[in-house]
């Protein structure tokens, strides 16, 4: 677990934070027209807003209670502690035109993703131009899209979003802790840490490494690695990489430790003082009020992998409500995020995964609780749940949790919807909707490793129609009640979730042993305080029971949402895929990346490669049948309200034109 606030302490809060969100002083630096004032639908044209926002925090508000650390940080003359942090808005000109909502991102790693993911848009932190919009869904559909910088230590380089906050320093905060290293290439000779060592002393620190996460590590002699200075290592002698795909662990001290939790309370400070307020304390208006009053009547968040766990973290520990006890976000979207974040800690380092079967160990993000509602501990006892806190403050967003099958694989992703045990399943509140995205990898389209480091190629089975349309059925139930469609998600009780798979023998293929294990891990006595009190923490015998969803004779997942691409395949696809065996730990699991394997085209072909798997000639008349086949799962998805109309034409179109 980690440190939240006391429901009995909370609900005795007094509302004398009567004042507005705490932004202080907000710096426009740009507003500039968008896609050169080019008209989206009814929204009409947008523009672009960006800048720099100051705020403030009073370390004994309850609502700042829980951030770790604040009360060692350095205080202003009013006991104020200070921060600033990048705002970018993308919002229609006419704000009457636009639908009322605030579509919030939490920014991964600092980067702007959702009009890649939402509008099949190209990447770019900087959005200028009509290609930036790409299909333009998120401007047609009238949202104001918004992005804050909340995660500390981040380059000035590549318009990424950025925060600076203060660091608790000193004797009391001085500790061992470490870093994890693994890279994917044979040329990385230097490392970079996440904190400055207080000593460059070898004496003072100790190198680690390991071929797997099963192994005991081996201890790297002194000779053979130095530091380069208090932030950077290298293996000597000088010019050594790294090897490709061993786990290094560097344990170093540390006397700075970013007050990382600020991150949290930026992020709701920014948006609640978009929806409430009028100006900052300087007099500068909101930039989203017309007529000197609030335009905002909702907001949504989405956040994706790293800063979807973010979201369901923010949630989890409190902050979805102001210091004037006002709810933030309505309705939250979190897409392949099955954890938590590794933020509000001393020593945080909200960059890393949560542990993903080969590599990143130990770090937390993976602790119970895992599922939406209040559940016992079976190890320990302790009741508590992803929205036990909203839900004792009343402020608990409408939510929906959309995943791949690589959260099942890599994440614990069942344990979000069984008992901790795995042994039956849980029932979910009636506020949040599971969507299990059958047969698809956690970054899409997209890749998480270079190539020829997994055995299989990578997955590309396109899940985003699904994402829009649950946004706009998000905002549908949020605005006016309509509830979305049921979840779909792999089920004990239908025997389309289970321990072990059995695939066919597909020439080639290198099955997974398993997924990631969520084993439970002893941080400390003061765990609970966000601190980890271990050099290094210790796994104990004890585990929580992961599932994977089951397949069908041709490898391909029953249960949960199957895209027309699954349900009428050309070939096996997966959420999971294995290291090869020059990339070190062979046979493990690959980060983050699916595979898919395609089907013969002939008989003939299938039957030279002894492919079990029936061909394509086999399974479809010719390439009119398949393509009517796709259309007819797709209206089937469309009218029962999983995809949108738009979307089935654009499946329609694409399958139409796949050669044969």
């Amino acid at each position: 677990m980690k440190p939240t606030l006391a429901c009995a302490g909370v609900a005795l809060i007094a509302m004398t934070a009567a004042a507005d969100a705490r932004v202080t002083r907000l710096e426009i630096s740009r507003q500039e027209p968008f896609a050169a004032g080019q008209a989206f639908g009814n929204s009409g044209a947008y523009e672009k807003i960006a800048g720099r926002f100051h705020g403030e925090l009073d370390p004994a508000h309850p609502l700042n209670a829980a951030i770790v650390d604040l009360d060692k940080a350095p205080r202003n003359a009013k006991g104020m502690v200070e921060y600033s942090a990048d705002f970018y808005i993308l919002k229609p000109v006419d704000l009457t035109k636009g639908n009322g909502a605030i579509f919030y991102e939490a920014n991964n790693r600092g980067n702007k993703a959702s009009l890649g993911r939402f509008n099949n848009a190209p990447r770019g932190n900087d959005p200028s131009t009509a290609a930036d919009a790409g299909n333009g869904f998120l401007m047609r559909q009238g949202f104001t899209l918004v992005w804050n910088g909340w995660m500390p230590g981040l380059p000035a380089e590549n318009n990424v979003m950025r925060i600076e906050i203060p660091s608790a320093t000193g004797s009391a905060i001085e500790q061992t802790v470490w870093d994890e290293l693994l890279f994917n290439d044979t040329k990385t000779v230097r490392a970079r840490l996440t904190f400055r060592a207080s000593s460059t002393a070898k004496t003072e620190a100790k190198l680690l490494v390991r071929e797997r996460n099963s192994e005991e590590p081996t201890t790297v002699a002194p000779e053979q690695w130095e530091f380069v200075d208090a932030r950077t290592i290298r293996l000597l002698p000088e010019g050594t990489p790294f090897r490709i795909g061993a786990i290094y662990q560097l344990l170093y001290r540390s006397a700075t430790s970013p007050v990382s939790g600020i991150g949290f309370a930026a992020t709701r400070d920014f948006n609640a003082f978009l929806r409430y307020a009028k100006t900052d304390e300087a007099g500068t208006p909101n930039p989203l009020a017309v007529q000197g009053s609030p335009a905002i009547t909702r907001a949504l968040a989405h956040g994706n992998s790293q800063t979807g766990r973010y979201l369901r973290d923010l949630i989890y520990s409190g902050f979805n409500e102001d210091e004037a006890g006002r709810i933030v976000f309505d309705g939250v979207l979190p897409n392949v995020a099955a954890g938590r974040i590794f933020l509000n800690y001393r020593f945080a380092q909200p960059n890393r995964i949560i542990p993903a079967g080969h590599g990143f160990m130990y770090f937390p993000g993976a602790t119970f609780p895992y599922a939406y509602e209040t559940q016992t501990d079976p190890f320990t006892g302790k009741s508590d749940g992803t929205l036990a806190r909203c839900t004792a403050r009343g402020n608990c967003p409408k939510l929906i949790h959309t995943n791949s099958s690589t959260e099942y694989w890599q994440g614990g992703q069942s344990l979000i919807t069984t008992d901790a045990l795995g042994k039956s399943d849980s029932t979910p509140p009636d506020s949040v909707r599971i969507y299990h995205f059958s047969g698809t990898q956690h970054a899409g389209v997209e890749t998480s490793m270079p190539a020829g480091v997994c055995v299989m190629p990578t997955n590309r089975t396109d899940y985003r129609p699904f994402l829009r349309a649950a946004l706009a059925n998000l905002d549908r139930w949020v605005k006016d009640g309509t509830p979305p469609p049921a979840s779909r998600y792999p089920r004990i009780a239908d025997g389309t979730l289970v321990e072990t798979i059995t695939l066919p023998a597909i020439p080639g293929v290198t099955p997974a042993k398993g997924p990631a294990t969520r084993p439970r891990i002893d941080y400390g006595p003061d765990f609970d305080k966000g601190i980890i009190g271990k050099a290094l923490p210790v796994v104990l015998k004890d585990a929580y029971r992961v599932l994977v969803p089951k397949v069908d004779a041709d490898g391909n997942e029953l249960g949960g949402l199957r895209s027309p691409e699954v349900a009428v395949p050309t070939g096996t696809g997966a959420g999971w895929n294995v290291r090869a065996p020059e990339s070190g730990g062979a046979g493990e699991l690959c980060y983050l990346e699916g595979g898919f394997v395609p089907f013969a085209k002939t008989r003939a072909e299938r039957e030279a490669k002894n492919d079990p798997r029936p061909s394509l000639e086999e399974r479809y008349k010719d390439g009119a049948d398949y393509a009517e086949r796709v259309r007819q799962a797709a209206e089937a998805l469309q009218r029962d309200g999983y995809i949108l109309p738009e979307d089935v034409k654009r499946i329609a179109d694409k399958a139409a034109a796949l050669t044969w």
